[in-house]
């Protein structure tokens, strides 16, 4: 073999990679993606974290902008503005019998897009028209519950503290609303008292009626009778918690306008070996829904 030729032919051999070399940089390869892809679905999932953190600090400035602006906070739903009012409230945008989304709408704008069903002034829309919620801000990135939409305004993403901000059940033997109008001045620790944060709903792992956020026991203090879902039989059924989505804590907001990750231990929650809530335990601290800083669910008439 002549000279020339064999340095074509030392070049070629050279370039070549052999069956071994090739598997093990396809082994390489897999390992390295091995290590990068769980790292890179956790940054996925602290980024969706830190979206659902901003929405809930956005939902609670919102709620304070329309406390400072009606003189109390919305309840969780206006079927009635006045206890005596034998009509169905309907707020500014045609929604009739409205949730505590609809009231916070200042710098959000209104939480499902009414364009759809008001045709005409004057007209109204209903459950029956539209319950899918079309505001991203009350949407929590990581809900991921497919039994139920997570665009449905009932069973959806975030909750609200009505038992101690806006309870507009009805107290038919006291001839009032269980806990509406509450004014801002009843609040004593707003850097201690939740506004909204992720809700669970009643039922596991994620169940209806999720617009509402129960804390550890009922307030019986400010004449709440149920939890949040109070047709179920049972009040492990009705009880409408936080769900610790994000890496076992929940985000809340509040009335300060600082939001937070907080576990259900830290929220006052007790839970028991398997991390489930358990409803209106005795050792719960309804502390961070009170308002005052207190845990206070005795009833006093």
């Amino acid at each position: 073999m002549g000279y020339n030729a064999a340095m074509a032919h030392e070049r070629h051999t050279g370039r070549a990679f052999t069956l071994v070399e090739l598997l093990a940089v396809i082994s390489i390869i897999a390992m390295l993606m091995g290590i990068l892809l769980p790292a890179l679905s956790g940054v996925r999932k602290s980024a969706r974290s830190l979206v659902c953190l901003a929405n809930v600090k956005r939902l609670a400035l919102a709620g304070v902008m329309y406390a400072q602006t009606n003189g109390a906070f919305p309840p969780h739903r206006m079927k009635r503005r006045n206890f005596s009012d034998t009509y169905n409230f309907v707020n500014k945008y045609g929604r009739d019998r409205p949730r505590w989304q609809w009231f916070f709408d200042q710098g959000v704008g209104p939480v499902i897009d009414p364009s759809g069903w008001v045709k005409r002034q004057g007209d109204i829309f209903t459950d029956g028209d539209s319950l899918m919620m079309t505001n991203d801000y009350f949407i929590c990135p990581e809900f991921r519950h497919p039994q139920y939409s997570v665009y449905d305004i009932r069973n959806g993403s975030y909750g609200y503290n009505y038992q101690y901000l806006g309870n507009a059940r009805d107290r038919p033997d006291l001839g009032q609303f269980q806990n509406f109008p509450v004014t801002e001045s009843t609040i004593k620790r707003p850097s201690a008292t939740i506004v909204v944060g992720d809700g669970r709903g009643s039922g596991y792992p994620h169940g209806p009626h999720s617009y509402k956020l129960d804390p550890a026991k009922i307030a019986l203090s400010t004449g709440a009778i149920y939890f949040g879902n109070w047709k179920e039989p049972t009040i492990e059924q009705q009880h409408c918690p936080a769900e610790d989505r994000h890496n076992r804590k929940a985000n809340v907001s509040f009335l300060d306008g600082h939001a937070k990750s907080m576990a259900l231990d830290e929220l006052g929650y007790v839970v028991d070996e398997i991390g489930l809530v358990i409803a209106n335990h005795p050792g719960g601290s309804n502390r961070l829904f009170t308002g005052t800083g207190r845990d206070d669910s005795s009833y006093k008439n």
